[in-house]
């Protein structure tokens, strides 16, 4: 879907190959994507060593009486 096509008065078909504003749009989703992607896995990390530390508090040595 080209979200310019409607509201861009230069809009041909194709166009969006060449068009700068286009280029800039898709670079600005990239950006976007980046830097949800380096956020998630900075989350994921974090929860990961969260678990990991509770995992290694919890009873996973079998107490004896």
């Amino acid at each position: 879907m080209i979200p310019c096509r409607s509201s861009c008065p230069h809009y041909a078909e194709g166009c969006h190959k060449t068009c700068a504003y286009w280029k800039n749009y898709q670079r600005e989703l990239q950006d976007q994507q980046r830097k949800k992607m380096q956020w998630l896995k900075a989350q994921n990390e974090v929860c990961t060593t969260v678990l990991r530390q509770y995992l290694a508090m919890s009873a996973a040595r079998p107490t004896y009486y």
